[in-house]
């Protein structure tokens, strides 16, 4: 076990995993495997991590609109997801990523009839150079939640690129 920071608990794992090298032998290759936490969410509802750091790649578990407190936020979705990207924000930073890493969302909805009030929210925190996104109604939450957000994001010293084609796409 490691503190880093003020916001971070981290468990680090190392594994080897057998990766070629150009000779066509396989090389030791190191994967680290670190277990994130902010002590500034509430603790996991259940037997799961609030995001693992798989070398430079954070995955964020999903999270609810709660108190530290584990309670929902009381006003429906729109104040939810207004929490669980606060909460979200916590874990990022515990993680050493920021909102402007995330490459990846997933929003779950208990209503879809809430799709705009959680749109309207989410701008506010991704207000350009949005994350790509999938967003799905779901039967039920955990804890009877509106909404619950997960988050795959790039941890470390970022460069963003310009918009535009994949230098490796084919022409």
């Amino acid at each position: 076990m490691i503190a880093v920071g003020k916001y971070i608990h981290i468990q680090k794992l190392s594994c080897l995993s057998k990766m070629p090298n150009n000779t066509g032998k396989m090389n030791a290759h190191k994967v680290t495997k670190t277990i994130v936490t902010s002590p500034n969410i509430y603790k996991p509802v259940g037997p799961y991590s609030q995001a693992i750091l798989a070398d430079k790649t954070l995955y964020v578990s999903g999270v609810l609109g709660m108190d530290q407190k584990a309670q929902i936020i009381c006003g429906g979705a729109e104040a939810q997801a207004r929490q669980a990207l606060e909460n979200l924000k916590h874990v990022l930073e515990a993680g050493g990523a920021s909102l402007l890493s995330v490459v990846k969302t997933t929003i779950l909805l208990a209503r879809m009839d809430d799709f705009q009030a959680v749109n309207q929210v989410y701008a506010e925190f991704f207000p350009k150079d949005y994350p790509a996104r999938a967003t799905f109604q779901v039967g039920k939450l955990p804890l009877d939640a509106a909404v619950e957000i997960e988050a795959i994001a790039l941890s470390g010293d970022l460069v963003v690129a310009e918009a535009g084609p994949c230098p490796c796409a084919r022409t």
